[in-house]
């Protein structure tokens, strides 16, 4: 019977290896997930303190939308997890507002009619009037074009340079001219390629049908979830992952780094490790696309997974006394033009209270993110500024952005390497280079995880799932 090999113990990784047990238990004499360092569950790292406060160092919320939405909470139903979900719902203040800091100030983004057809003080014009015109706009015959690019054109600059620059800096920390519109948000590349306009594919796109088998998923329906965790953090779900997975014989294998892969003439692979060497009949690679590179013999592979890059991040948790914030929300962003590393701050406290300290301290939880694309302030040629200087800049820009001047009596630093790929103008190429590679020689390697297909948790966990089915299938 074959031997499959997951590559990387991200939450992309654990879901492959469960997916893989779940489906395919019957078809494989071993699973073997290899895990480089000392932990399961990549990004996702919930610290917990003894006083009930938990620090959320990478992803701290999911979004139960789409189809990679649905499938994650079909998950956490064969998880067992649907009473530890934390929903945030649409009524929620969390839900409700978002802000922008923009020329030195805190603003409120529309949500609300009224909103739309009120002109912001940041913006020359309402919202509803750029709405309005985008419908007359002409299409463009290019088949891919940048974030900003292509906003500038539907709606104008005004709004690509503060309201769209100041989204991708808060999902992919990356600069809305470099990424690419028909990578990074398809639905709206395809609607302009269908429909012609964005108005008209809101308005004209065939309503959703798909009939509600999950219980769960007809939950978070009714009660109108906008986003959840769980009450011990995001790391609940890959700990769930980890302990199904172990309970179900996949080998997990921590402290398990890949020095070498090889593709055989019989159509195995042999993969090289520290102190072993497996014989595997399917890879699932999970890990950074340039890390995978490594491993690899064959030029073509390695050159195409180079070729995508990836931006490193530093997330800092805060914790004040007192209930200090301004204004109630999910928190805000910033665009690049206000300067500096910081990309936006997360409200925590007002997102999941029940995160807060459980002692009699009232608290207010913060983090802060920094670098993504505009590293250079905070990063020497690779290497971190002082967490001493790191702390400084972080409370200097709470202090300007929110008003709170006083010192935080708890924080935290995390320091992400490589944490979030860019998918560039071109990177549907690359993606479609590595698949006609792989699929011409036939070649028993499965390409997952955030670096191809989506950087987010849900589509991850998705991908994750497709690949296994495709093999399966095959």
């Amino acid at each position: 019977m074959p031997t499959a090999v997951v590559l990387g113990g991200g939450v992309s990784g654990l879901a492959t290896a469960f997916y893989l047990q779940k489906y395919g238990a019957s078809k494989f004499s071993k699973i073997i997930l290899l895990e480089a360092t000392d932990r399961f569950g990549g990004w996702i790292k919930s610290k917990r303190h003894p006083d009930g406060a938990i620090f959320e160092c990478g992803p701290r919320s999911l979004r139960p939308v789409g189809s990679q939405g649905k499938n994650t909470l079909k998950l956490l139903s064969e998880l067992q997890l649907e009473k530890d979900i934390l929903p945030l719902c649409r009524t929620d203040p969390a839900a409700k507002n978002r802000y922008l800091f923009v020329n030195k100030q805190l603003h409120a983004l529309p949500n609300s009619l009224q909103g739309l057809v009120k002109r912001q003080p940041f913006m020359s014009h309402a919202f509803i009037w750029t709405l309005l015109t985008e419908n007359w706009k002409t299409k463009s015959p290019l088949e891919d074009e940048s974030i900003h690019s292509y906003f500038s054109r539907r709606l104008n600059q005004e709004m690509a340079d503060v309201l769209i620059d100041s989204i991708c800096r808060g999902i992919y920390a990356g600069d809305c001219r470099k990424l690419s519109i028909k990578s990074c948000f398809p639905d709206l590349f395809n609607a302009e390629k269908q429909y012609g306009s964005l108005t008209r594919f809101v308005l004209l796109k065939p309503k959703a049908t798909t009939q509600v088998d999950d219980a769960l998923i007809k939950k978070c329906l009714e009660e109108k979830w906008t986003s959840y965790s769980f009450k011990n953090g995001m790391q609940q779900l890959t700990d769930a992952l980890t302990e199904t997975c172990n309970a179900n014989k996949v080998d997990l294998r921590s402290n398990s780094s890949v020095k070498s892969i090889t593709f055989l003439d019989n159509g195995k692979i042999n993969i090289k490790c520290d102190n072993d060497e497996i014989k595997a009949d399917a890879v699932f690679s999970a890990i950074f696309s340039k890390d995978l590179g490594k491993l690899l013999q064959i030029d073509t592979l390695k050159n195409n997974l180079n070729s995508i890059p990836a931006v490193s991040c530093a997330v800092i948790n805060l914790e004040y006394e007192g209930k200090l914030l301004p204004v109630e929300g999910f928190g805000h962003l910033s665009p690049s033009s206000e300067n500096g590393p910081v990309l936006g701050m997360i409200y925590d406290s007002c997102s999941f209270p029940q995160h807060d300290r459980t002692d009699v301290t009232p608290s207010t939880r913060l983090t802060v993110m920094l670098g993504g694309a505009w590293s250079d302030s905070i990063q020497n040629i690779g290497q971190w500024i002082s967490q001493t200087d790191l702390m400084s800049m972080v409370t200097e820009a709470v202090n300007q952005q929110l008003q709170i001047a006083c010192h935080p009596i708890r924080s935290q630093i995390s320091l992400l390497n490589d944490c979030i790929p860019q998918y560039h103008v071109g990177h549907s190429n690359i993606i479609s280079n590595l698949n006609t590679y792989i699929s011409k020689r036939q070649l028993p390697l499965y390409l997952i995880g955030s670096s191809y297909q989506g950087v987010s948790v849900n589509d991850c966990i998705l991908n994750a799932k497709l690949a296994v089915e495709n093999f399966l299938l095959n």
